[in-house]
């Protein structure tokens, strides 16, 4: 197992007659050895290019890449023993699927020296491992989406990399799918224990998934922790909206005592942390964290939909004198129909309260 750092590293995109793109604006990350760190953000983040930089892929505008304590920065993809599964599996259609997985080991044989009967062990080994067996004659053409997946995971995996990273590997499955690779995805990656970057969009997976999170925007790591506290202490507005489904309330609004936000000329609400009076916050309130309430307790509101999901429910309510629309999670029992009046509550310790101007959190 090897550990992996980044070090300012950056990326800038320059092209005659047009303004210069920095892509990756200098990330410092360092993962434990064995550990899965999830690339959480939007298209267009930086998230693939960084993966693409410390696979040897792209070309690094500066900063340096250390796999196992060693600068690997200057050294071509094939020099690295880093293992990459893409988002469109890249595989070989006329080859079958032993042949796929052993084709980089039977290129690096003829260079190497190596045994074919070890190439033709490894490849036996793998295909059990990632549950492959079975189909080891067959040919990508024929394959389901989550069987090219596992091939295209099995022959990054068999060279035994120092660092495996996986860009969007369950974008093309459907949701049956996705769950159980996901599954496979993990239990694999704890049985072999390599250190392993998971490039995502999608919350679920990095939060499922990682030991830790690392959320982007504009080429930025904007936080980074584990998934407990990367959804319950959100650094900034766009980290606590980017993460949650439903996702978190955002409402803004004035601080007219320490420990108080108007939202508007009927709406006060309790803050988490004291906040000097007038100063503009945001204030953040996850849907499972708001209640529905008795007539005489809490904000009144009205129903404008509610979706009963069989496990739980969303409502969708305005407060009255707020248009700002509020999502709260009920409980499965609850029914409610459109124009209800219903009151709802907020704990303020489970509030979030951040800066209108920064986004940053105030806690």
């Amino acid at each position: 197992m090897t550990e992996l750092e980044l070090r300012d590293l950056r990326k800038t995109y320059r092209a005659r007659g047009r303004p210069a793109v920095d892509a990756v604006r200098g990330i410092d990350l360092a993962l434990r050895s064995g550990e899965l760190l999830g690339l959480l953000g939007p298209s267009g983040c930086g998230k693939s290019t960084t993966l693409r930089m410390i696979a040897g892929l792209e070309t690094v505008t500066g900063g340096d890449i250390l796999v196992g304590g060693a600068s690997v920065t200057a050294r071509p993809a094939q020099q690295r023993n880093i293992g990459v599964a893409f988002e469109n599996y890249a595989l070989y259609p006329p080859l079958t699927v032993a042949q796929n997985l052993a084709f980089g080991l039977r290129a690096r044989r003829r260079a190497d020296r190596v045994d074919r009967a070890d190439v033709d062990r490894k490849v036996k080994e793998i295909a059990a491992r990632v549950d492959l067996t079975a189909i080891l004659d067959a040919h990508p053409a024929g394959l389901s989406s989550g069987q090219k997946q596992r091939v295209s995971l099995a022959r990054a995996l068999i060279r035994e990399p120092d660092v495996l990273l996986l860009d969007e590997p369950l974008s093309h499955l459907d949701a049956a799918q996705r769950d159980t690779t996901r599954r496979e995805l993990k239990r694999i990656q704890r049985d072999l224990g390599h250190t392993t970057i998971l490039v995502t969009h999608d919350q679920e997976e990095a939060l499922s998934l990682a030991d830790r999170i690392a959320v982007m925007k504009d080429g930025v790591i904007q936080q980074l922790g584990t998934p407990y506290e990367i959804y319950d202490s959100p650094a900034n507005v766009f980290v606590a909206d980017f993460v949650g489904e439903p996702a978190i309330n955002l409402l803004r609004g004035v601080a007219d005592t320490d420990a108080h936000a108007r939202l508007s000329d009927t709406v006060r609400i309790a803050l988490p942390v004291p906040v000097p009076k007038g100063r503009e916050v945001t204030v953040g309130i996850r849907p499972e964290d708001l209640t529905l309430t008795g007539e005489d307790d809490g904000l009144p509101a009205r129903v404008v939909a509610h979706e009963p999901l069989l496990e739980s429910g969303i409502a969708t309510l305005t407060l009255d004198g707020l248009d700002t629309p509020l999502v709260v999670l009920t409980d499965p029992e609850v029914r409610l129909a459109h124009d209800d009046r219903v009151h709802v509550t907020a704990d303020p310790h489970l509030t979030h309260v951040f800066d209108a101007e920064t986004g940053d959190s105030l806690r």
